[in-house]
């Protein structure tokens, strides 16, 4: 991505200020397609995506964001995205997860906590923390990670935290209600969680390991016993996604609460690998990742004069691509999510200014 630009952070609002300059430059022909979505009311965006097959995906964000602000939910049923109703009272929802046409999940914000959301294939409806639990947020940044995750049939996990006892804790969807699982190692703080299947789940945290004390690590549940696993640390960073693909074969995206550029992690059974993800170090990027299905992953970056806003890393390279119909045009991607069982992927973002109408993309 040489002589790329990229969007520098100018102010911070409630739905991040951001400053976005478009250019008239031509791009090549995009690869991504964009699906057409039901209009937003007023300043409007979405911001989270999740998937649990072709015929399912979920997603939510905002609209009269310049306002009151009033939370959306959208879903697809294989041919077209439509309005779902929450409940009344629901606040802004920062993540989502699926598992199935009959089962998905959002985590919202309100003022007197953050209760969950639960989709039982008629209705949303409130499915809160425990008591004295609320979302992680991994501070300083004023944006939520992926603290819910699902997968197609299998269980739904969620991280929060638990401000009398000061730490974190995993939560999982059962019988209705979401109850807390015990851990290896007692969680400080908790980042991100991740779920490939009942077998397969992992945790990003701060954990207080014994003759190690606070230490980066991950915590990894196979289905019978969790173990946690070190991975090299670095100073004013943190695991802001994970995306697992096999026993032997998982990505985690490690952002900077600085300006060092972000980073591709990758696990291979044994050891930890990483590559620097090609964007400006003076930029703030929404944290995104997704398995490509294959061996590869994808990421975004939120660019100033072009579109090459999406990269692919595969067999050791990185390669980039634009939406549908922007050429030069600067966008400001928010989330990925992968359709289980394809390579197809989706994606929600913001064009040209805050003024831009929103937009879901789809790449098969």
């Amino acid at each position: 991505m040489a002589g790329h630009r990229v969007l520098r952070v100018t102010a911070w609002t409630a739905f991040s200020g951001l400053l976005l300059m478009p250019s008239a430059a031509t791009a090549a022909a995009p690869e991504w397609e964009k699906v057409p979505t039901p209009t937003l009311d007023g300043l409007g965006v979405v911001t989270e995506i999740a998937a649990a097959g072709p015929r399912a995906a979920w997603a939510a964000g905002i609209e009269d964001a310049s306002s009151s602000g009033k939370p959306v939910m959208l879903a697809w049923n294989g041919r077209q995205w439509q309005r779902q109703e929450l409940p009344p009272g629901t606040g802004q929802v920062v993540d989502l997860a699926a598992a199935g046409p009959r089962n998905a999940w959002g985590i919202y914000l309100n003022e007197s906590g953050s209760p969950a959301l639960h989709w039982n294939g008629t209705a949303w409806r409130r499915v809160g923390y425990p008591a004295g639990v609320r979302p992680t947020m991994p501070s300083p940044l004023p944006t939520y990670l992926q603290i819910v995750s699902a997968a197609p049939g299998g269980p739904a996990w969620s991280v929060g935290y638990d401000s009398q006892a000061k730490k974190a804790v995993a939560l999982r969807f059962q019988n209705g209600r979401w109850v807390r699982q015990k851990t290896p190692v007692p969680m400080v703080s908790a980042s991100t969680v991740a779920v490939r299947s009942a077998k397969d789940i992992w945790i990003a945290c701060t954990c207080d390991i014994p003759g190690a004390g606070p230490t980066e690590a991950m915590l990894h549940w196979n289905g019978t016993k969790w173990s946690t696993i070190r991975y090299p640390s670095k100073e004013q960073t943190y695991i802001a996604k994970i995306a697992p693909v096999s026993a032997t074969s998982v990505w985690a995206y490690r952002a900077s609460t600085s300006y060092a550029a972000p980073e591709l992690m990758h696990w291979d059974g044994e050891s930890w690998t990483s590559t620097t993800i090609p964007a400006s170090p003076f930029a703030y990027h929404f944290p995104t990742l997704a398995s490509d299905g294959d061996q590869g992953a994808w990421v975004s970056v939120s660019t100033v004069d072009d579109d090459k806003s999406y990269l692919h890393y595969s067999g050791g390279s990185w390669t980039t691509e634009s939406g549908a119909g922007r050429p030069g045009t600067a966008v400001w991607i928010r989330d990925l999510a992968r359709v289980p069982g394809t390579r197809s992927i989706w994606s929600t973002g913001l064009p040209s200014s805050l003024a831009g109408a929103p937009f879901i993309e789809r790449r098969r």
